[in-house]
């Protein structure tokens, strides 16, 4: 990777890690977790289908530790390896052993993020939609433009029909199922 794609690299890792921190700490189950794993630092995040790909990416990168791992490394249940404030470096660190290529880990931020809809994050997935106006994704945006993955409009933000933003867009999934995960060499 270049010094453009590591920065967007660590950039998206760490959008990820912090979103991640915030939905732990907001768990409904925090108090059972913490009994459950006492010695495990907080806040513990718990995936569900819908945080699948977050918690395998995070888990690839090795920001997220598995507390009650399957035979595979896999779990359900997650510490955090750092604090989101170094997530960009430790994700810089492990992608070339086992974590996801830039396309992969932008297909995981596009899918999470999305589901979020306009509403808070104004965030959309929708080729040539302007999206980002409200300034919580500047930063991330803001790296991924050198790649030539979004614009910089007078309206906000728009994805391009750069590869592979077209293949992600168009539901060509390949985070969804964590026991395919191979660690690159």
């Amino acid at each position: 990777m270049n010094e453009m794609e590591m920065h967007a690299y660590g950039t998206l890792a760490q959008a990820l890690a912090e979103r991640a921190y915030q939905l732990a700490e907001s768990d409904s189950w925090a108090n059972d977790l913490a009994s459950q794993f006492p010695d495990a630092p907080r806040p513990i995040f718990a995936h569900n289908d819908r945080f699948t790909s977050l918690a395998l990416v995070l888990w690839r990168l090795g920001i997220l530790r598995p507390l009650n791992p399957w035979p595979t490394g896999w779990s359900s249940v997650f510490a955090f390896e750092c604090g989101t404030q170094e997530a960009d470096q430790v994700a810089k660190r492990n992608w070339k052993n086992r974590g996801p290529s830039l396309p992969e880990l932008l297909e995981a931020f596009i899918d999470f993020f999305d589901s979020y809809g306009k509403d808070y994050y104004d965030f959309s997935s929708a080729i040539y939609v302007p999206f980002g106006r409200n300034g919580l994704m500047t930063r991330i945006l803001e790296a991924l433009v050198p790649l030539g993955y979004v614009e910089k409009t007078d309206e906000g933000y728009v994805w391009t029909d750069a590869e592979p933003v077209m293949r992600i867009l168009y539901g060509f999934k390949s985070l969804s199922d964590p026991d395919a995960f191979e660690p690159r060499e």
